[in-house]
């Protein structure tokens, strides 16, 4: 008897645990930074100034400019006893401290072509919702499964940043770089909408 108790009982929660409803939110943040903060939220509407580039210059970097910007995201969940509730606020950022310019770079040309890689990172964040919004989330598998979407897509899009600077050898390459800077605007148009 205690034997059939014990397996009813696991089997009652097993079934419980595998039907409890999982509902993902997940949506951009809008953050907005001090002026004094290191950091940048992407806002489509605020274009990067080299007055944002306030690290200290690598000379002998072959690049005029570097670009630090990343996303993350921050999770909360809630159980109700029948339901996990998830809330997956994403943002994308740029840092002032580590992102610098040589003194000899001064035009919007290249100042485009760093706006650019902030742009591919804001694509990269936006990719990351649209599979959060796709993937069968469980009681079992979500705390897993948003990591791993994250770790994928973050890695997707630095191959993309490292492609963008490939194929436009870092902005020298102009018919290149006029290319990107209209499939970035595109991009940048879709999520728009």
């Amino acid at each position: 008897m205690r034997l059939l108790f014990s397996l009813l009982f696991i089997f009652i929660f097993s079934t419980n645990t595998i039907a409890q409803k999982v509902v993902v939110n997940v949506f951009m943040q809008n953050k907005i930074a001090s002026p004094k903060s290191d950091t940048i939220y992407f806002d489509i509407n605020k274009r990067l100034t080299w007055s944002d580039f306030k690290g200290v210059a690598q000379p002998n970097h072959f690049g005029g400019a570097v670009t630090a910007s990343g996303f993350a995201f921050g999770s909360q969940s809630e159980y109700d006893g029948e339901k996990i509730t998830i809330d997956i606020g994403i943002i994308t950022f740029f840092l002032k401290s580590t992102s610098w310019k040589k003194p000899e770079i001064n035009s919007a040309f290249h100042l485009l072509h760093e706006q650019n890689h902030f742009d591919i990172t804001r694509l990269g964040s936006e990719k990351f919702m649209s599979e959060i919004k796709k993937a069968n989330f469980t009681k079992s598998n979500y705390q897993q499964l948003i990591t791993t979407i994250f770790n994928r897509v973050y890695r997707e899009n630095d191959e993309l940043q490292n492609k963008y600077d490939l194929e436009t050898n870092h902005s020298i390459n102009t018919k290149k770089q006029e290319e990107w800077n209209q499939w970035v605007a595109d991009q940048l148009l879709k999520i728009q909408s």
